[in-house]
């Protein structure tokens, strides 16, 4: 009897050791989304002919090779906010006892400061700082999936100074070096797996700083038409904490130390991602444009997890990302002299199957619309508004993950993502 009930304890200490690692890693690899959105005009046309436009200085991130079709010096500021509304419907097959969490969406900032400078007739500098990796959320402590996630966060910034260069009348160059900063929290709730008791709890924050690279080319095969091709590299972030445990039941508490004591290293990769756009200028006040692209997402769902002890230990783990691809198209008209009007669409690919998605990132196939109007003050300002609305999808998930955290089932009724944001543009 005796020998049954130690194996009994042991089975339920490992049992939460599987839980918290489990926790710790899917938050931390899948709590973000690459976002396009900088509050930049191209918000107004849902990025599509992002590394075409060249219109503005914000095409320092966007294609540093368009940095050359400017005719003076540029200031460009922007800002705005992420306005997301995200509400679960749970599902019959759900194993826990609590609500649906309301609206989880928290409102974030968005925006960005580009300068290019105009060195020569045919050398431009440029620097952009801005953030492209955002996301948060909070269920709340009585969400019935609280023993995945009540509260995730990443948030980073990004500054990337960049060079560009005009070969000749229909060939432009340019390519940058970017240093980004991001931080992650996460929290949730732990089952202490008795009668009548209270939630323990798990929580984390870290930060860690990454290094990457973009690139591209301006071409400009006839008058009317350009095409832009840029690759951004992956940026290889680190993050490490030690977690921390909370309110554990006398089982359970057995490994607060072990495992509250231990540092958990996760290493994410914010994903390579090419980009191939076109803009085309049907008549002198209106422009066709669009994109293809591709986001190297399947490395981002493969990785080791280190846990540092007293012996170093490593698992290998896979959430089963797929890469996806965008298709976007566009267009702008030029109303009398001082006005422009964008209009976009575009369609990203879900990362993640419905038997592999997780609770940690409730996105699907996503499609964009843009809107936006430019104002041309005087020949030195330009001032804008846009906005672009995102359906991020149902998003379908059964996740289960052993009987403390039990079975989790459901999809959202609304996953909608409200960007808005407001830019001027100085040229000097």
């Amino acid at each position: 009897m005796n020998d049954l009930r130690v194996f009994s304890r042991i089975r339920r200490t490992l049992c939460l050791a599987t839980v918290i690692l489990l926790a710790l890693v899917t938050s931390a690899r899948a709590a973000g989304l690459l976002l396009y959105e900088t509050g930049a005009p191209d918000l107004g046309t849902a990025s599509a002919g992002r590394a075409a436009m060249a219109g503005d200085a914000s095409t320092a991130a966007a294609n540093p090779a368009g940095m050359t079709q400017l005719d003076r010096s540029q200031l460009l500021t922007a800002s705005g906010a992420l306005l997301p509304f995200t509400n679960f419907d749970v599902a019959s097959q759900t194993t826990t006892s609590g609500g649906g969490g309301g609206n989880a969406g928290v409102f974030s900032p968005i925006g960005g400061f580009f300068y290019v400078y105009r060195l020569s007739e045919k050398l431009r500098l440029g620097v952009a700082l801005d953030s492209n990796f955002a996301f948060t959320g909070n269920y709340g402590k009585t969400w019935v999936g609280r023993y995945y996630v009540t509260y995730e966060s990443i948030l980073s910034g990004t500054v990337n100074p960049s060079v560009a260069y005009e070969v000749n009348d229909w060939l432009s160059v340019g390519a940058g070096v970017s240093f980004s900063v991001a931080r992650l929290k996460f929290q949730s709730k732990v089952n202490n797996a008795l009668p009548r008791a209270q939630d323990g709890g798990l929580a984390f924050e870290s930060w860690d700083e990454a290094f990457g690279g973009n690139a591209g080319i301006l071409l400009k095969p006839i008058a009317k038409l350009r095409i832009g091709l840029t690759y951004q590299s992956p940026e290889d972030y680190k993050f490490g904490f030690r977690p921390h445990l909370t309110n554990l039941g006398p089982i359970l508490n057995r490994i607060r130390n072990r495992i509250g004591g231990s540092k958990i290293n996760i290493p994410m990769e914010v994903p390579q991602q090419v980009m191939l756009s076109g803009l085309y200028e049907v008549t002198p006040y209106w422009s066709l444009m669009g994109n293809v692209g591709w986001q190297n997402w399947s490395a981002f769902g493969e990785f080791p997890v280190g846990i540092s002890t007293a012996k170093q230990r490593t698992v290998e783990a896979n959430l089963h990302f797929s890469d996806t691809c965008q298709i976007a198209i566009g267009q702008q008209l030029r109303i009398g002299e001082k006005w422009l009007w964008s209009a976009g669409f575009a369609y990203d690919s879900s990362t993640v199957s419905k038997n592999n998605r997780l609770p940690i990132l409730p996105i699907d196939r996503q499609l964009r619309y843009g809107t936006g109007i430019q104002y041309q003050i005087n020949k030195d300002i330009t001032a804008g508004a846009a906005w672009e609305f995102m359906d991020a999808g149902p998003a379908p998930y059964s996740a289960r993950r052993g009987p403390l955290a039990g079975t989790l089932q459901g999809h959202y009724s609304t996953n909608y993502l409200n960007f808005v944001g407001v830019n001027v543009i100085w040229k000097f």
